[in-house]
């Protein structure tokens, strides 16, 4: 969550993809600056009916329909959201894929109803993952799948709308401004006040299971932030908690952290990757940062008693990230 201090913002606002969008701008920096704005929350409406699974008319709802029987011609956007989310799946070998939609059908919680599948479900569940068939045809802009797939984009569609919103606003001339999509995904540039004197954007941490708790606060600078956690979303199977972030490798739902915050130059890298590492694991998460420098992590883990919690950062800048 954004920190206010004494600045004044201008925050326009329209719920799309089952959240709340908000761009935060400082008042006539420029003057068009809020019709600009307008227009970014305009384009994140046009993603919605482009790439919304919940959407039977939408284009990724055809491709999903048809893909496996014959290639489909689809628009630059949506050809655009299916080579990010295929770059990420080939980083993090794997641990985000945009088709694992079978599995978490399976787990119950693609209606937020978790329940405890069998093994031959998730057996056959694996069986209709897999990015690695999808097929993308750059000359005439068409995918086609080699097995029947579903792809949902919810992993990383907030992150990439973002990117889409903010590149309006930065062709326009407007410097200085926040972008998020549920708080869970931010984009900012510039700087958060007005004059300059605070460089980059302050983000309030908070506990990923105790809301009102404030654990320090991030910095971004010109970057964007991805959260992934099943802090929201889980059930409770014989005394035993069950996230709803499913390792699309194993089929069970991915354990180890309480939450994964990546920052990246990126909205819709840093969305897929906060969800890829926290499939991935702590030591696999490390290792990927180690390898990626561009690439910004911090991961909440639990503590050693109750309502403790330990935390890890790679490739932070000094001052970017101050514990509470």
């Amino acid at each position: 969550m954004l920190e206010h201090n004494n600045s004044v913002w201008i925050e326009i606002a329209r719920n799309a993809m089952a959240c709340r969008f908000e761009v935060l701008l400082h008042p006539g920096k420029p003057s068009i600056g809020p019709e600009i704005a307008l227009s970014a929350l305009d384009t994140i409406t046009f993603l919605e009916q482009l790439l919304s699974v919940y959407i039977p008319a939408s284009e990724l709802s055809l491709v999903n329909e048809r893909a496996f029987e014959t290639p489909v011609k689809i628009s630059e956007s949506t050809f655009a959201l299916l080579d990010l989310g295929l770059s990420v799946y080939r980083k993090t070998n794997g641990a985000f894929d945009m088709t694992a939609a079978k599995l978490s059908k399976t787990w119950g919680f693609y209606r937020r109803q978790g329940k405890m599948p069998t093994d031959l479900e998730i057996r056959q569940s694996i069986d209709a993952v897999g990015s690695d068939h999808i097929v993308l045809n750059a000359l005439d802009k068409s995918v086609r799948f080699t097995k029947p797939l579903e792809v949902n984009p919810g992993g990383i569609g907030k992150g990439f709308a973002l990117d889409c919103g903010a590149s309006l606003l930065k062709q326009n001339e407007i410097d200085d401004f926040a972008f998020h999509g549920g708080k869970s995904s931010i984009l900012c540039s510039g700087n958060q006040t007005a004059n300059g004197d605070e460089k980059g954007w302050r983000i309030a941490v908070r506990h990923p299971e105790q809301s009102e708790r404030i654990l320090g606060s991030l910095i971004l600078f010109d970057q964007a932030l991805g959260t992934s956690g099943p802090a929201n979303q889980f059930f409770y199977f014989q005394g035993k908690r069950f996230g709803h972030i499913i390792d699309p490798r194993t089929g069970w739902p991915a354990e180890g952290m309480l939450s994964v915050t990546v920052l990246h130059r990126s909205a819709g890298w840093a969305d897929a990757l906060a969800t890829g590492l926290f499939v991935a694991g702590i030591e696999l998460a490390i290792k990927y940062c180690e390898q990626n420098l561009d690439t910004v992590m911090l991961a909440i883990l639990p503590g050693r008693r109750d309502g403790e919690c330990e935390i890890v950062t790679c490739n932070m800048q000094p001052g970017q990230w101050t514990r509470a």
